[in-house]
């Protein structure tokens, strides 16, 4: 057995190590990949105002989102592939937020074949036609907004967001977000809408604190029929 001397000696030199390698760990290298994330979070309200400045009891599909972090921070990790349904002749969800190198499951559950493209400058791709029942793989890699549609039903349309991080969250009905695991540090909180101008803000953040943002949302932008896949109308019947 060791004298308690000895005993005493080892503990601090444990307790001066575990500070040593504490520091470290907490402290990012200069290429800032490896910050350590606080515990901050950032949530709000988001309203929405239709052309005419009247306020919307729907205020879901409004996507808020962290920008300007490294692309390695607090990316998701998602136990199966995220899935667009093509249910009832409409792609379901209509707007879905993602990290890039997301591979995406677009499921046929309706009762018809559809087909599902994309003439998107970050993703480009065309599925073809299958049936119910069946689906297909696609993996975004480049940040960006990719536009979804069916080249058999002119009305089936979605959207995914790209992202570099996993730092989002999608509003639902009543227009609540909430982002948790936000790093210390100054950044830029983002707010996107399908019909509106994209907002932004800088937020200050430290200490594992929370911060409140909300924001008022005009749908300015018009819903504007888009051509098939081949650059040309759709018929009037399908």
């Amino acid at each position: 057995m060791l004298p308690a001397t000895d005993n005493r000696s080892r503990c601090g030199r444990q307790r001066i190590w575990a500070a040593i390698v504490f520091a470290a760990i907490a402290i990012s290298d200069a290429s800032g990949q490896d910050v350590i994330a606080s515990s901050n979070t950032v949530s709000g309200v988001i309203r929405v105002f239709d052309r005419n400045g009247g306020e919307l009891t729907d205020r879901s599909d409004v996507v808020v989102f962290i920008d300007g972090l490294p692309d390695s921070t607090r990316d998701r990790d998602f136990p199966k592939p995220p899935q667009v349904s093509h249910r009832d002749r409409q792609f379901s969800p209509r707007v879905l937020p993602l990290v890039r190198g997301t591979t995406v499951d677009f499921f046929n559950d309706d009762n018809i074949f559809h087909n599902v493209f994309s003439l998107s400058r970050p993703k480009s791709f065309d599925l073809g036609i299958y049936p119910e029942g069946t689906s297909k793989l696609v993996t975004f890699s480049e940040p960006g907004l990719v536009k979804l549609h069916c080249n058999i039903h002119p009305k089936m349309t979605s959207t995914i967001l790209v992202l570099n991080n996993g730092l989002f969250a999608t509003t639902g009905m009543d227009g609540h977000f909430q982002i948790d695991g936000v790093p210390d540090g100054r950044l830029t909180l983002r707010v996107w809408s399908e019909f509106s101008e994209e907002q932004s803000r800088t937020v200050t953040l430290s200490g594992g604190g929370r911060v409140e943002e909300s924001f008022d949302v005009y749908e300015t932008k018009r819903f504007v029929q888009h051509k098939n896949k081949f650059g040309k109308r759709y018929p009037e019947k399908y």
